[in-house]
């Protein structure tokens, strides 16, 4: 342990979970430190049963039904009790747990539960959200790793605040598929009882327009389900992932889902915090349990550790920050960037916004010029980051990806529907001209995945043209969202911290995926007029030499301008 206290530090996601273990490595070979860390992972990447049994992707929830089911005849379980000493042996120095996984592979044993015996040990442990926040889950590592005696560390932090926790959905293809499983186990009552749920579902239709939600009333599905009836459809939905297991299938039931998502509305019903969401994609109806109570429930989690420390690029206002997570004594500093001014071109434009429920037309051909005028001068891989899917859809509509190509430029487009694999392969394929003599624009929302999270160090990318503010649409659930912080902190707090600032981190995260190091260079575009509203709210590389520039003068301003190389 570090001074007597262990670092637990905290990744959004299980994929994250690597970097913090890696830069470690750096540290400890640098420095020759005797410093322990693991990069700590769930069932599903570390189940070799699940790899044996199981054909395709498996889910979480499928290597933890297969894992319930046969750990007790499980050999590499059973091995893992008698080669304890043999993990402990294994652990030298930071791990990942690729590294874990083929060694308890040569071992035969565990590898999940390898990694508790390796808790005891580390200094440093690597591990998702999910671990420290959620309760059902957190209570596994803390059982070893006493959090009373552990320093966390939240990495990304701003992320905290939309952290939805226990939010859960169902479609009409759920209700449909849990249908057809009822029938396939001759249950008649829960068939119709499913019938009528999904007639009634189906009539949001009438009222919902495509993208469109609204809030529905969870009384009006009482009368079809009582909590003995959800509680026999859980109870045959757990006995037909058995039975998939059994056949070396997937273990997954719609009828148990569905069962799981009513029996938490019900039970969540009259809770502040949680609002219950019908929205309409395409032909298909969204029913989704919403949890907003981030601020409830990490106030309590932070009480729970010797000390905390949450980072992230966008924490500013961090007081605001602070609020929303329900932080009351804290130390905050912010650190200025090193960013050499002359690499680094900030441009706010007038003339142009995306402000109103419709863009224009004329409008979308004004940013298409200005995209392309960029695009065109520059000549340098560029991310084109809209405020929304709905502006992209505008802005493709009106002929940005013909425009672009003209340009001689390789066109990468973000889709609501995209695979993770698809992403990556995206992802991939953009930065590779970088090492080229081509350039690629990359096209996608300031919400979406290569906006938050992805890394373009050096030339993989140069230039950011963000289309709009990425303010959330005002539909039902912002209003919700709006009314529950409303309810919390006031209402000119309520809005400022429900909807403006969150709108801002989002601008400032895609404004920073172009710099990444001091050695990097960018022209960073903010192409909405109101964005001289919310300077205070924009990272300090951007605001301490930003040009305001007409929309009619970025040509030239572009012309005048050049970047140290």
């Amino acid at each position: 342990m570090l001074g007597g206290y262990r670092v637990l530090w905290a990744v959004r996601t299980g994929n994250e979970t690597d970097r913090p273990i890696e830069e470690l490595r750096v540290i400890v070979e640098k420095n020759r430190l005797d410093v322990r860390g693991l990069s700590f992972r769930g069932k599903r990447d570390m189940c070799l049963l699940a790899r044996e049994m199981l054909t395709g992707p498996v889910s979480h929830e499928d290597a933890s039904v297969l894992c319930r089911t046969y750990r007790k005849n499980c050999k590499y379980y059973r091995t893992l009790i008698r080669k304890e000493q043999a993990v402990l042996d294994m652990f030298s120095g930071p791990m990942m747990y690729t590294e874990v996984l083929e060694k308890c592979s040569r071992l035969g044993v565990c590898p999940y539960f390898a990694q508790y015996i390796l808790l005891e040990e580390a200094d440093i442990v690597s591990l998702s959200y999910n671990y420290i926040f959620m309760e059902g889950i957190s209570w596994s590592v803390k059982r070893i790793v006493p959090f009373s005696d552990s320093i966390l560390v939240v990495d990304e932090a701003h992320n905290l605040q939309h952290l939805n926790l226990y939010s859960d959905k169902i479609t009409l293809n759920t209700i449909s598929n849990a249908a057809r499983e009822a029938a396939e186990r001759g249950l008649a009552k829960i068939v119709d009882v499913l019938k009528k749920m999904y007639s009634k579902v189906a009539e949001y239709r009438k009222i919902l327009k495509d993208e469109e939600d609204m809030l529905f009333d969870p009384e009006d599905f009482r009368e079809l389900l009582s909590r003995s009836l959800l509680e026999r459809m859980r109870a045959h939905g757990q006995r037909i992932r058995e039975q998939q297991i059994r056949q070396k299938k997937r273990p997954h039931s719609s009828l148990y889902h569905l069962a799981n998502f009513w029996l938490s509305v019900f039970e969540t019903q009259g809770t502040d915090g949680f609002a219950y969401i019908a929205s309409r994609d395409r032909d298909n109806i969204i029913l989704e349990l919403w949890d907003m109570r981030s601020r409830e429930i990490l106030s309590n989690v932070w009480k729970q550790f010797y000390r905390v420390v949450l980072m992230s690029g966008t924490l500013a206002p961090i007081d605001a920050f602070a609020e929303t997570v329900g932080i009351e004594k804290y130390s905050g500093k912010i650190i200025a960037s090193d960013y050499d001014p002359r690499r680094v071109l900030p441009i706010i434009l007038k003339g142009v916004t995306t402000r109103g429920e419709e863009l224009p037309e004329e409008m979308c051909l004004r940013y298409i010029s200005l995209i392309s005028a960029l695009v065109g001068k520059l000549r340098v891989n560029t991310a084109v980051f809209t405020a929304s899917y709905r502006i992209q859809r505008e802005l493709i509509k009106h002929g940005l990806l013909e425009e672009l190509r003209a340009l001689g430029a390789v066109v990468f487009v973000e889709r609501k529907d995209m695979k993770g694999d698809e992403a990556r392969d995206v992802l991939t394929k953009f930065k590779e001209l970088s090492l080229s003599r081509d350039y690629g624009v990359l096209v996608g929302p300031a919400s979406g995945r290569f906006a938050e999270g992805a890394d373009f160090p050096g030339r993989e990318l140069e230039a950011v043209f963000l289309v709009g503010i990425p303010f959330d649409r005002v539909t039902a659930r912002t209003k919700k969202y709006i009314e529950y912080y409303t309810q919390i902190y006031g209402r000119d707090k309520g809005r400022y911290y429900a909807y403006i600032v969150p709108a801002l981190r989002r601008a400032s995260q895609a404004l920073g995926r172009a710099l990444r190091s001091s050695e990097d260079r960018a022209v960073l575009v903010a192409g909405d007029q109101r964005y001289l509203r919310y300077l205070d709210l924009l990272p300090d590389y951007f605001t301490n030499s930003v040009k305001v520039v007409k929309y009619t003068d970025f040509g030239s301003t572009l012309e005048k301008f050049s970047l140290i190389k």
